[in-house]
This record gives C-alpha cells, structure tokens and sequence, in this order.
C-alpha cells in the first residue's frame, strides 16, 4: 500500500497556494455574455450565513438545482449525492449503510457490528436534515431521500464547536424546500437496472393568507444484485432487497401582524427495509454468495421539528428549534434466534440561539444553548437473552464572534462547552457481569480563524478548532467483560484559500489541514472459535492525519460547465499500547490516499443537456489491521446522463451510473472463516420523467 509522502503534500499545497494567489486577469471567453458569473454559494451550517469564499471550514455544498440533478442521475440518497466530493468516500455504501468516511474518520463510529448494540455507540458525524440529527441506526441502516431537498453542506474536519458532540469527522447538514406561497408541484417517476423503481412528488401552496404548507413524498426501490447460491440459504422474515418510503409535511406561518415573526413545523416519516449486507464470495465480479442467511433491517422514525424565528430587523435574530423523534429498528434474522434485535428510540432536544451581524458588518456572531435527551431500549435473541436500557443527555452552551478589525481583515472566535452523560444498564447471556454504566463527560471546545480578503473575490486565512467525542464502553466475547474507552479529542489546524477568476466564471477553494488526536477510539478486531469475530473499541494514545482538498467549477462557455474535486491524504496511528492489537504505524482503515472526481455539464442545445462524471479512489485498507488480504485495489468509476426539456415544465432524463461495469470491492470482512465483499454498484440503467406545474 503506497503511502501519501510529503512531498506529494507540498506540490499539492503549491498548487493550492498558485489557485488563491492567482491575480484577477479579467479574463472571459471570447463571445461570453459580459457579466456572466457562477453565482455566490452561502454556507448557513455553521449556525451563521456567510458565504463560500469567508468559510474557513472544507465544506462542499450542493444547491437545489445541483440536488434536482442528482435525482435526475439515479441517485435516491444523500450517499449517493456525496458522490466526489473530496476526501469523503463510502466504501461499503452498497452493502453496509450510508455512514460515510471523511477525512480517514469512519463517521459509523468507534463501534461497529455487534458491538454497535453492546456499546450503543453514537455516529462521529452530525447529519442532520431540517434540524433532526440522524441517530446512527438512521445513519447506517436507513435511506435518506434526496427529493425536494434544497441544499446539502458536507463539512470535513470537527465540527464539535457549531454541533456539539459526536461531530468530530465533519456534518452534512441538510435543508428541504419551505411552503411556498405560491401554487406549485412535481412529480417524478423512474425505472432501471435491477427493478429500480422510484415514485417521487410535492405539492405545495398557500392554505390561509399567511399559512403555507408542503407535502412531499418519495418511493424508492430495487432488487437485490447477490445471488444466494446455497440452498440451504433461509430468507425467514428477512428481506433481501431494498425498499424506501419518505414523507415530508411542512407548514410555514408568517403572520402579517406580528412583523418578522416566522413559525415553521416540519414532520418527516421514514420506513426502510434493507439486508445487512449486499456482498459477494470470491470471485466478487460473479456478484454471488454461499452464505446460509443474510440479517435485514427495518427501520422506521418520526421526526417532527417546531421552529420559531424573529428577525428584529436590525440584524438581530432570535431562533427556537423543537425537535422531538421516535426512532424504532428491528434487526430480522432466520431463526429468529440467530441475532433477531429490536432497539426503540425516544429523543427530544431544543436549541436556541441568538445571531447578529453578518459578514461585512464589523461585529457579527451568534450565541446558543443546546440540550437533549435520548432515550433507547435494546433487546437481542442470540444465545439467550439481551436487554439493555440506554439513556444519554447532552448540553451545550456555545458562542462565535466575528470582528472586522481591518476593511479586509477579520478574526473569528468561538467557543463551546459541552457536557455529555452516558448511562447504560442491562444484562446479556454473553457474560455473567451485570452493566451499570454511568459516566460524564465534558470539554471546552475553542475555535480561531483569521482571514484576509486579498480582493473582493479572493481570500485566504488560517484556522485551528477542536473536536471531541465522548467514551463509552463495548463488550469483549473472548473476555466476556466490559470494555471502556475515554473521549477522544483533536486538535485541527488548517490553511485554507477561496477565489473566483476568469471575470467570476472559475471558482476555486483549497483546504490544507493537519489533525493531531488523543486518545483516538478504534476499533480492534480478531477472529475467535468457529470463524465469528471478537471485536471492541480501545483508545490509540496518538493518531495524526493530514492532507488537502481541492475544488473548482468553470463556466469554459456559456454551455458548458466543468467541475472537480482533488482529495489528498496520509493517516496513521503514531502510537498504539494496548495488549489487545499492534496498530502502531498503521494506516486508518477505509482512508484511500487520493480521491479525485471530474465532471461536465454541456448544453448541447437549449433542450437537451448531456452530463458525465468520473470519480477515481486510491487503494486503501478495510480496517486499521491493514492485513494484506484486506486490502481494497483502486478503482475508477463512470456516470453520465441525458436530460430532454421539450417544455418548461416536462423533463424527460436517461443515466447511465458505472458505464464500464467496474466491479472492484469496495470493503472486506471476515466471515466464520470466509471473506465477503461489498463491491461497487454493478452497472445502472434508468430512464425518468418529471413534470411541473
């Protein structure tokens, strides 16, 4: 496995640093209409609008029009529209969930597997979608919908500071479309490959002189691509192919006369059945398994969210976010007594905040308090009987101050104090010890940037920030004892570059970081009687990661749009004391070295668009064991798609998603003694239409 060295580090910090240095030449394309421009993308995921170019943070962000397209592409998830995007992979999206890994940080989270149940862990990365933060059954083993969505922000990097605790990989926050007032609605429908079949639509209007609301829903299905070759393969209750209903409802109220007073309450329903695994046996290409039974999950959740905003008018704004959610997952195995599981979920959680300024103002900021509660009961039927009840609560309290001490200097402060209480008590056949977990956690989480405006459309600066998670505790089978882990922390720091070029038609961004942790929690793997695997979380004393994303969007013409994403990348655990494994010097697993992605949008004439991407993944290994029989060959994958307007508001589309049918294996693991793989999505055919009106 090549390694990221330093030198491939510097070149690409000297291209980031020529990208953000570049004078504006005034440069346009001969014929181009004057004034042309990619227009200005906001960032509102740190709690405070402020745009692209004065975001420290690597973030990636589509808009609605960028979501529409995915849609239109075949991509029904939010893992599928994060397709690209620089250091982010998901390496067993296809067959484990949608939890992906940023930056080397598995946002699954410190546990996996079984040990997910014992430990109930918590992601490493805050999802949330219109202000609900996915819990990490939602995360792994649910599908969120990408319909009316109206923006996706993918934060690489901690963002415990604006999200508080279990964000230390990064967020991706996620906004669906308000009411509107106005009458509108869509509808859309798709077939493909492998009976993909999906039904998609929203209506949306006013309902009184100042209530609105809006429905939308989306259906999304296909089968199974693994063959089950073993006939003593026992499907039970289990379902091996994937199925997914969303339901949005939102009302929108802005009374006349109470002047910028806004109440928003939106509710979303979401049922999914999905198999644990969609993995083969060597030859993974024949995409077929001899395994006698492959676990499903069902998983459905409520969500309702109360937001209640005033906008003084002055700039001060005050904003009040209710949310409360039922979370239930049933884990289907044949028999039933093979690993059946049921977890049932109760959170509620309130933030307030207050924010002024924006920024171009000389102050600006934000103040907020952050509370919640999670309530779960777990019971498991495998060699007995597991019951557990899990309760944790977390407070934050956190600040950020922007001054602009120079017309083209600013200073960002924040800081955030963050408590976290774990309780988590239950009894298992596994061992005679009876759980009685209770522990606190808390941290001080600081963050300072600087950034120096070198023109109106160019800047440049510096931040260092820290990120936490707290610990918990996992169950050792060889053991049979209880295993805790102490939070981990990081120090990030991180030189970073925005600008726009060519009269605004090329815009670039560039991140350099380097990310110093304590305490890191991995997850330590070995293989015990009768092929099944011992597994829990232990911390590294020291791990370090450090590398650069790169972005850039180009308006060549008037028709036609390039884009594209560089991610480059070095993990390694610097050093490692534990009786258990000798990770000492090895790579993070599931970190590839080097992701790059290219793509174009080209108006071939005013109703027909053509669009096509390439995303390449260096090699990498399935965990922190680094074995060499784990070990994932680079891959490079293909999409494109048609898109035919004959109206304003018809839309007929076809895709084509891995045009070259590449069937590299994405992840590995074993498996009472065999090795299953989750390999990229075979070859995806679909055809589409969406109307309007």
């Amino acid at each position: 496995m090549k390694r990221l060295k330093g030198a491939r580090l510097l070149r690409g910090a000297s291209i980031a640093a020529l990208c953000v240095l570049s004078p504006q030449t005034g440069f346009a394309e001969e014929g181009a209409e004057e004034g042309f421009s990619l227009g200005t993308i906001v960032i509102t995921g740190e709690k405070l609008a402020r745009s692209l170019q004065r975001t420290a943070s690597s973030v990636s962000a589509l808009d609605g029009a960028a979501v529409a397209k995915a849609n239109e592409a075949g991509k029904d998830s939010l893992a599928k529209a994060a397709e690209g995007m620089a250091n982010v992979t998901y390496p067993a999206a296809g067959g484990q969930g949608g939890a992906p890994t940023i930056r080397g940080q598995d946002s699954e989270g410190p546990n996996s597997g079984a040990t997910a149940f014992f430990g109930g862990t918590v992601p490493r990365m805050a999802v949330s979608v219109d202000g609900h933060y996915l819990t990490y059954n939602e995360l792994v083993w649910s599908s969120a919908a990408i319909w009316d969505v109206d923006g996706i922000e993918v934060f690489r990097g901690p963002q415990t500071v604006a999200q508080g605790a279990n964000s230390i990989a990064g967020a991706m926050i996620v906004t669906t479309k308000d009411p509107s007032f106005t009458r509108e609605g869509a509808v859309q429908l798709q077939y493909g490959s492998d009976n993909r079949r999906r039904v998609s639509a929203v209506v949306s209007g006013p309902v009184a002189p100042d209530l609105a609301a809006r429905l939308s829903v989306d259906y999304a299905a296909r089968d199974t691509y693994i063959s089950y070759t073993n006939p003593a393969f026992a499907l039970g209750g289990t379902d091996q192919d994937f199925d997914a209903k969303t339901l949005r409802f939102k009302l929108l109220w802005q009374p006349a006369g109470l002047s910028g007073f806004e109440a928003k309450l939106s509710f979303a329903h979401v049922d999914t059945s999905r198999p644990t695994w969609e993995a083969a046996m060597a030859p993974y290409e024949d995409l077929a398994s001899t395994v006698t039974g492959n676990p499903s999950w069902d998983l459905r959740s409520n969500a309702t969210v109360l937001d209640l905003s005033k906008d003084f008018g002055n700039g001060v704004k005050i904003v009040n976010s209710l949310r409360v959610a039922d979370v239930q997952t049933s884990r289907i195995t044949e028999p039933v007594t093979s690993g059946s599981a049921e977890n049932d979920q109760d959170i509620v959680s309130n933030e307030t905040r207050l924010t002024f300024g924006d920024e171009m103002a000389t102050f600006s900021g934000l103040a907020g308090l952050f509370l919640s509660s999670t309530k779960t009961d777990e019971t498991l039927n495998l060699r007995g009987s597991t019951v557990f009840e899990d309760e944790k609560r977390s407070a934050g309290v956190f600040t950020e101050l922007n001054y602009r001490f120079a017309p083209d200097w600013r200073v960002t402060g924040g800081l955030r104090y963050q408590r976290d209480d774990v309780e988590r008590r239950g009894t298992t056949s596994f061992t005679p010890e009876v759980l009685d977990y209770d522990r606190s956690f808390d941290a001080w989480l600081p963050k300072l940037a600087l950034t120096h405006d070198l023109n109106d459309t160019t800047s440049i600066g510096a931040m260092v920030s820290k990120g936490y998670n707290p610990g918990g505790v996992t169950l050792g089978f060889v053991s049979r004892q209880y295993v805790t882990f102490e939070p981990e922390t990081v120090w990030n720091y991180e030189l970073f570059g925005r600008t726009k070029l060519f009269d605004e038609r090329l815009d670039l961004t560039g991140n350099l970081f380097y990310s110093r942790m304590k305490n890191a929690q991995r997850y330590v793997t070995s293989v015990i009687e009768g092929g099944y695997t011992d597994a829990v979380t232990v911390n590294a004393d020291k791990a370090e990661s450090y590398g650069l994303e790169l972005g850039f969007s180009f308006a060549a013409r008037d028709d036609l749009t390039l884009r594209g994403n560089l991610g480059l990348l070095h993990t390694e655990i610097v050093r490692f004391e534990n009786a258990l494994a000798d990770y000492e010097g090895h790579e993070f697993g599931r970190a590839p070295s080097r992701t790059l992605s290219l793509g174009a949008d080209w108006a071939i004439r005013p109703d027909v668009t053509l669009a096509g991407t390439v995303r390449y993944t260096d090699a990498y290994f399935s965990d922190d064991t680094n074995a060499t029989a784990l070990l994932i060959d680079a891959h490079t994958v293909a999409d494109a798609r048609v898109t035919w307007t004959p109206r304003e508001d018809l839309s007929l589309f076809a895709y084509v998603n891995n045009i070259f049918d590449d069937r590299s294996v994405t992840n590995l693991r074993s498996l009472q003694g065999s090795l299953q793989g989750t390999v990229v999505d075979p070859r995806s055919v679909g055809v589409g239409l969406k109307m309007t009106f």
